[in-house]
């Protein structure tokens, strides 16, 4: 009996060590993931509240403000929400004003279209984007397709 449960608590520490969901959340396909969740937040919110949300995607973070308007006028001044840090192993390479869906499907060079600002309408509708995510050796590469009709957010493996 005690072997068995010396056992089992060695495969809980190992589980532990090799299935951190925050060691996830420091990848480029984690953090893509993490970006897709935040935009369909983002969108639900925008809905919810009647008013326009904004994520303001920079190189280092991304930044949630919220619109002084409620209704589909758009706003005249922007309040911060809250901001949510890239990971150090994490590169939010580039961005593109349309969705991409298909790997390889012209992928803008790294460093383009940053900062760029996606609108969540309280319609649900949201600016056309793709954000690029790569990590810090360059070898997982994710995308995160934000689709304007719906506003929803998927993220994809791969460029």
């Amino acid at each position: 009996m005690m072997v068995v449960i010396a056992i089992i608590g060695i495969l809980a520490v190992a589980a532990l060590v090799f299935v951190n969901p925050r060691s996830f959340a420091a990848t480029s396909r984690g953090y893509a993931q993490e970006i897709a969740s935040l935009c369909d937040s983002v969108r639900q919110r925008a809905v919810a509240s009647r008013t326009y949300q904004k994520l303001e995607v920079q190189g280092d973070e991304i930044i949630h403000w919220q619109g002084d308007t409620t209704g589909m006028t758009p706003p005249d001044d922007w309040s911060l929400v809250g901001t949510t840090p890239v990971p150090a192993e994490v590169i939010i390479a580039s961005t593109s004003d349309r969705t991409h869906i298909q790997a390889d499907d012209s992928v803008p060079t790294v460093g383009t279209g940053l900062p760029v600002e996606i609108d969540f309408a309280p319609d649900g509708t949201a600016t056309a984007a793709t954000i690029f995510v790569t990590d810090s050796a360059d070898e997982n590469k994710a995308r995160v397709a934000i689709y304007r009709a719906t506003g929803s957010a998927y993220a994809y493996y791969e460029w």
